[in-house]
């Protein structure tokens, strides 16, 4: 397309420079043409006056009897005739109405009518030919007077000099409108090749784009199928694993940055028939189709991914995490039969197995890496049709208590979802999550369990409802200013009260935007809904932003708690952040209690909610209403016991 415009405008401009040229030549044309009528005038007045004056000397030879009679007629038809062109002509039109020409020459042709019969006669003493004679000399001065003005006069010189300038003129404008077309036409030119980069390279990195790779991709094919064969193709994806978080936290010049360098190594390392493109903000390709061995492919990209990782590493010293991590997927061809989308279809599934199992070399495509990505795909589709039901039978949540300590009056419990699927069994709460969230279903799943959740507790009796608290984990799509509107418009008609709701938030969400998360929380706290934080301690910075944000509870991840009763480390991590957690005003929940031993210690360290298999693993609705029922009377015959 971009060719067609170009040769379009090309054809544009230099019809417009042959117009101008064609312009320019007509022009000369006519100011020749011009300058020629003008001289055939000044041409014609002269004439006159040379055979005026050639009659008049005929004339006075004749009177003295040196020439014939015939030759004197001869110069007076020859004077006649070029008075009467000169009278009547229209090439000497304008030379005859400047200076009093078109006057002397009408007096000279009277003076030829009145003695034309005296010149016909003859006879050398004739005095009528001596009175001509004298008059045509008084009158031919006039004649001479006139092209002496009309050739050197005043006006003469003003018109050629006129007639130069316009010519002069013209010539200028013409050739400044050629001269602003050549620069319009580089400019276009200029504009019409950086157009054309964009089209197909990265403008950052300088590197072909996503759109030049599948170009080359089909360029190969092609090649392969005139040829009958072909070299064997080697499609390598890679990918920058947290890029994006540590970017937005270290700030988009350092990542830049990166890319550039990162751009620059890929490119160094480039020989024969390989080629490079950036397909995403943080994704690169490699096309391997060259003289390189298939058996030297891999120990290549294996090299490079170190060196790349290298260089990330290097790049985000200012990480302490050391977050990022280069990934890389391949898929190899003997013969290029499947199509360029295909080919890199086939890498990124590659890819996303390296993600998922945190693989830290390049991973190679399987089939069974494609069934679990067709697997995926039904279930995302699938999901999406289950979360419009409220009700259906696959999706459930189950409930997990939290306990808080002796004396208290109130139970919670966190609401996990759950995917009994009739051909793949039980789906893990992770996976779900995730199909959600790459299949833009994070948000809608959210609203389905807010909705779902007060369905459930429908079939509770109000005084189980009243003292119960129940958390709820978001998905990072669902973390946004609108959160607090959509809570507050599903949980409106339920039994749970807002003040009843606790959602939970993981650092990485919390601390992806501070300001952000600043504003959510606030406007949650405003409708009464309580925030907490899960994980806590996983992450490099929590201690840092802990107080930034108010939570209302901070949940401490079952990492810390495990062998707590052995460990005394751990023990003076959890305690550290017990006592730092109560002085800001924050309740402590300690996750993954699965024995007497660790709740004893998370108990005297002084957490105030246990959550884990020592109480309950999660549980389905109707057993969690059981549950609750046999807390709750226990609850009051300890009470009794203690009232006596």
């Amino acid at each position: 397309m971009l060719r067609g415009k170009f040769l379009s405008l090309i054809l544009m401009v230099t019809t417009f420079l042959g117009v101008a040229i064609w312009s320019v030549w007509n022009y000369d044309r006519a100011f020749n043409a011009v300058t020629r009528y003008t001289q055939l005038s000044a041409w014609a007045l002269a004439q006159l006056e040379l055979e005026i004056h050639a009659f008049d000397e005929a004339l006075l030879l004749y009177r003295a009897g040196a020439v014939s009679q015939e030759e004197m007629n001869k110069r007076f038809d020859i004077a006649w005739n070029r008075l009467d062109v000169f009278l009547h002509g229209e090439e000497a039109r304008s030379v005859r109405e400047r200076f009093g020409a078109g006057k002397a020459a009408g007096k000279i042709m009277t003076l030829f009518e009145q003695y034309e019969q005296d010149v016909i006669s003859g006879g050398h003493d004739s005095s009528p030919l001596a009175h001509f004679s004298d008059e045509l000399n008084r009158d031919l001065v006039a004649i001479r007077d006139v092209m002496v003005k009309n050739f050197t006069g005043p006006s003469a010189i003003a018109q050629r000099e006129l007639l130069n300038d316009s010519r002069t003129q013209n010539f200028a404008i013409l050739a400044f409108l050629m001269l602003a077309t050549m620069v319009m036409l580089l400019v276009l030119f200029r504009e019409v090749r950086h157009q054309h980069f964009l089209a197909w390279n990265d403008t950052m990195t300088g590197l072909p784009n996503g759109a030049a790779l599948i170009k080359h991709l089909k360029h190969l094919k092609q090649r392969a199928a005139h040829r009958g064969g072909g070299r064997s193709i080697t499609v390598c994806v890679v990918d920058l694993g947290h890029f994006r978080e540590v970017n937005d936290s270290l700030g988009y010049e350092i990542g830049d940055a990166l890319l550039k360098q990162l751009a620059e190594r890929i490119h160094d390392a480039l020989t024969a028939g390989i080629f490079v493109a950036r397909t995403g903000s943080d994704e690169f390709a490699i096309v391997i189709s060259g003289v390189m061995p298939t058996y030297l492919r891999f120990p290549f990209l294996e090299q490079l991914r170190s060196e790349l990782a290298e260089l990330a590493e290097l790049a985000f010293a200012a990480d302490p995490a050391h977050r990022v991590r280069v990934f890389m997927g391949v898929s190899q061809y003997a013969r290029p039969v499947n199509t360029p989308e295909e080919m890199l279809l086939f890498a990124d599934i590659a890819l996303d197995s390296a993600k998922r199992r945190r693989l830290h070399r390049y991973v190679v495509f399987s089939s069974s890496m494609y069934q679990h990505y067709l697997r995926n795909r039904r279930l995302s589709a699938e999901l999406r049709a289950l979360i419009c039901c409220i009700d259906c039978q696959q999706l459930s949540l189950y409930y997990q208590p939290i306990v808080r300590g002796q004396g208290a009056v109130r139970l919670g419990a966190e609401a996990l979802i759950r995917w009994r699927h009739p051909e793949y069994g039980f789906i893990p709460p992770l996976d779900i999550i995730s199909l959600a969230e790459e299949n833009g279903l994070g948000e809608d799943l959210g609203v389905w369990i807010f909705m779902r959740l007060q369905h459930d507790l429908a079939i509770f009796p109000s005084d189980l409802i009243e003292p119960l608290e129940i958390s709820v984990n978001l998905s990072s799509s669902m973390f946004n200013m609108g959160l607090a509107a959509n809570v507050e418009a599903k949980t409106s008609e339920g039994p749970l009260g807002l003040q009843q709701l606790i959602v939970e938030l993981t650092e990485t969400i919390a601390l992806d935007d501070i300001e952000l998360s600043k504003q959510i929380i606030h406007s949650l706290r405003q409708i009464g809904v309580r925030v907490a934080l899960d994980d806590f301690g996983t992450g490099w910075s929590s201690f840092s932003y802990l107080r930034e944000l108010y939570f209302d509870k901070l949940k401490i991840d079952r990492s810390f708690i495990t062998a707590i009763d052995s460990d005394t480390r751990q023990a003076l991590f959890v305690e550290a952040i017990t006592t730092l957690s109560h002085q800001l005003g924050v309740r402590v929940v300690a996750e993954g209690v699965e024995n007497s031993n660790e709740l004893n210690a998370v108990l005297n360290i002084g957490v105030d909610e246990i959550q884990g298999y020592f109480y309950s693993k999660p549980l389905p609705l109707q057993d969690f209403l059981l549950f609750c029922h046999r807390y709750f009377i226990n609850r009051a015959i300890m009470q009794e016991v203690v009232l006596g």
